[in-house]
């Protein structure tokens, strides 16, 4: 009992309703804004204007993701990038930056979850209202018979009356004990989905914030500029001692970096 009770006293379980809530308008706005820049964008590459607007659907995209990061970590509690760099801010060309935005397998998450975030809007929305209604209906039922019947007499009521308390009272307990659990049921869903396709960072990301924080700090082993990362970029599966070890052999690779060992551990500085 005490588990099922537990959800009530908790601020979570009212931040998941509210993201649950806030599921269905945001849907309609992110899945119309985006499949409808995508199809005029491409409907019209064959004119001049195509390509701007493909480019304007794409920032708007990057924009609405940002939004849905910000309220899946506030609201949700999801592991995501504190902030995230864009990965082709060293591009100065447009076509550059644009083929880089292109190629990004963060732009196409990013757009998968606006996508999806239509179905599970209508879902989470559904969900959070049937379940709010039925204990509302189940602790008022009971409570507008009452007063009713204290008002015009039991009699006038009727069956009817009796028939709303047998059926709304138990509904009601039965929702006050399972309904949050259910909501905090599917917010882990979402959680669990937002986390896969926003919670995210581009490998070009890791590796412009290695280079920054070693020309800043000199010499540093790994575990450093792990710490480092994770105080700028937070916690999480995004960033882990596996993908830092890549971005650094990548960088290494290239000539961007140069590892010394002192016998000890393997420092790294830029190269």
């Amino acid at each position: 009992m005490k588990w099922l009770l537990a959800p009530y006293g908790e601020g979570r379980t009212y931040a998941v309703v509210a993201y649950l809530l806030l599921g269905l308008p945001l849907g309609i706005m992110e899945f119309t804004l985006v499949v409808t820049g995508l199809a005029i964008g491409l409907g019209m590459l064959v004119t001049v204007l195509g390509i701007p607007l493909l480019v304007v659907t794409l920032l708007l995209i990057r924009a609405l993701a940002a939004l849905e990061r910000r309220l899946a970590w506030s609201l949700l509690g999801a592991s995501m990038p504190r902030c995230v760099p864009a990965s082709d801010e060293g591009d100065r060309l447009f076509w550059a930056r644009l083929r880089r935005l292109l190629g990004s397998r963060r732009t196409w998450t990013e757009m998968g979850f606006l996508l999806l975030r239509l179905p599970l809007g209508v879902i989470g929305f559904t969900i959070a209202v049937v379940v709010v209604s039925l204990m509302a209906w189940g602790l008022a039922g009971p409570a507008t018979v009452a007063a009713v019947s204290a008002t015009i007499g039991w009699s006038t009521v009727g069956n009817g009356g009796m028939w709303v308390v047998f059926l709304s009272l138990p509904v009601g307990l039965v929702c006050l004990l399972v309904g949050p659990r259910l909501l905090l049921g599917w917010g882990a869903v979402t959680r669990r989905v937002a986390t896969a396709l926003l919670g995210r960072l581009e490998t070009r990301a890791i590796k412009i914030a290695v280079g920054e924080i070693l020309l800043r700090r000199g010499e540093l082993d790994a575990f450093q500029i792990l710490d480092d990362l994770e105080l700028r970029f937070g916690r999480g599966p995004f960033l882990t001692p596996i993908r830092l070890e890549a971005a650094l052999l990548a960088l290494k690779w290239n000539g961007r970096l140069r590892a010394r060992d002192d016998g000890r551990r393997t420092l790294y500085a830029v190269g």
